[in-house]
């Protein structure tokens, strides 16, 4: 994604928070700080979604998912590269994420690939985690690669905060 803005790569967290309709206070949450995000932040980064993605968001049926997929298809297309794929079976063999999440392993490994600054995710168990980012970090070394910053919306920089938000 060649751009001046920095990059950032949504994973299925992301999109299916901003639609969440639910009645769990948590995942409110998390729907308003996706959509303060989406309508401040956003402007700011280059934002791409991949295949993964879209296949993620199309399993299973839940309320508004006709919203979520289109909401995806109108973002920058990140393509499945060969890189990507090798890269996810490299995460999971390293135990980066546990071999139980392969979906985990690719949204990783795509952000890798195409050098995105962040991966931006709800997922704090597998991803958006200091054990998760130094592990990638590694795996990203052995490639010749820099590693995208694992981050929520809580935790990625703001320009409305008066951080920087661009890769040095």
């Amino acid at each position: 994604m060649a751009s001046k803005k920095p990059t950032v790569y949504l994973d299925t967290t992301i999109l299916s928070s901003y639609w969440y309709e639910g009645s769990d206070i948590l995942a409110i949450g998390r729907r308003i700080t996706t959509r303060e995000w989406w309508a401040v932040e956003r402007p700011h980064f280059a934002v791409g979604v991949s295949s993964a993605t879209e296949d993620e968001l199309e399993a299973g049926r839940y309320p508004r998912q006709t919203e979520v997929i289109a909401m995806a298809r109108r973002l920058r297309f990140l393509p499945m590269v060969v890189e990507a794929r090798r890269f996810a079976e490299e995460l999971l063999r390293q135990r980066v994420v546990p071999e139980s999440k392969p979906g985990d392993a690719l949204q990783m490994a795509i952000a890798a690939a195409h050098h995105m600054d962040y991966l931006l995710t709800w997922n704090y168990a597998h991803l958006a985690n200091p054990i998760a980012q130094a592990k990638l970090e590694a795996a990203c070394q052995q490639m010749g690669w820099r590693a995208p910053f694992l981050v929520s919306p809580e935790t990625i920089p703001r320009t409305a905060l008066g951080q920087t938000i661009r890769r040095r």
